[in-house]
């Protein structure tokens, strides 16, 4: 396995952050490129740090992919004010933030000046969301984008199901195209009187998960988490 794309789902607060940034201790996605879109990486304490860079724009999204694609490094240094490093995998954190920041560069295309998003300003971001996530899902390099939860009512089975929190048609998407969903959790631990965090590889009737290397336990639990030991059992 040289590469893989994962979305990371769960609360704000369960820990996807720290997680992600233990990429940059696996040789296999060593160094890693964090960038930060929702501004929450005081979180990432433990070395070996990523790069983070903050985005603020999905201009800034285009530019990067670009970089990466035609291999131009000292371009790339320069962006992300770093020393040039060929990167061995991309984080975006989070997705949901990336495709708010989308939408309303689309609203502010509009000539009509609207600030309320209507259903094309909808259709819009979801075809450049999805085109921009496939464009980097194909990079030669693993790329994790964390997201937010949604929840939504089944009146048939009148239960809650929880989704990656973005627009409808855009999950159904993204789910299709991507290789490892993990949806992340913070469960108490009667036994040791403390916390674990968890996560999830494989599918439930709530929620949305997939592990395309069935190599994956369906539950994964530890006080700390880290992605050299899922990519290990992967078969890195």
């Amino acid at each position: 396995m040289k590469s893989f794309n994962c979305l990371l789902v769960g609360e704000s607060g369960v820990g996807k952050t720290p997680l992600c940034a233990t990429l940059e201790d696996c040789e296999h996605t060593s160094p890693c490129l964090f960038l930060d879109v929702d501004r929450g990486t005081m979180s990432i304490i433990a070395e070996p740090r990523p790069i983070v860079w903050e985005v603020t724009s999905w201009g800034q999204m285009q530019q990067v992919y670009t970089f990466v694609k035609n291999e131009q490094w000292d371009k790339l240094g320069e962006l992300v004010g770093a020393e040039p490093r060929e990167y061995k995998s991309i984080v975006v954190d989070s997705g949901t933030e990336l495709e708010y920041i989308l939408r309303k560069t689309i609203m502010s295309e509009d000539s009509t000046g609207s600030d309320v998003p209507e259903q094309r300003h909808y259709l819009k971001t979801q075809e450049r969301f999805r085109s921009l996530y496939r464009a980097y899902r194909d990079l030669p390099l693993t790329l994790v984008m964390t997201a937010g939860v949604r929840d939504l009512k089944d009146d048939v089975a009148s239960i809650i199901k929880y989704f990656p929190s973005f627009q409808p048609a855009l999950t159904r998407d993204l789910v299709r195209m991507t290789d490892l969903i993990m949806f992340m959790d913070v469960r108490q631990d009667q036994e040791k009187k403390g916390w674990q965090r968890v996560l999830q590889t494989h599918p439930s009737g709530r929620i949305i998960a997939r592990d395309r290397s069935q190599r994956l336990a369906p539950l994964i639990t530890g006080e700390k988490l880290y992605f050299k030991d899922i990519i290990v059992k992967m078969g890195a």
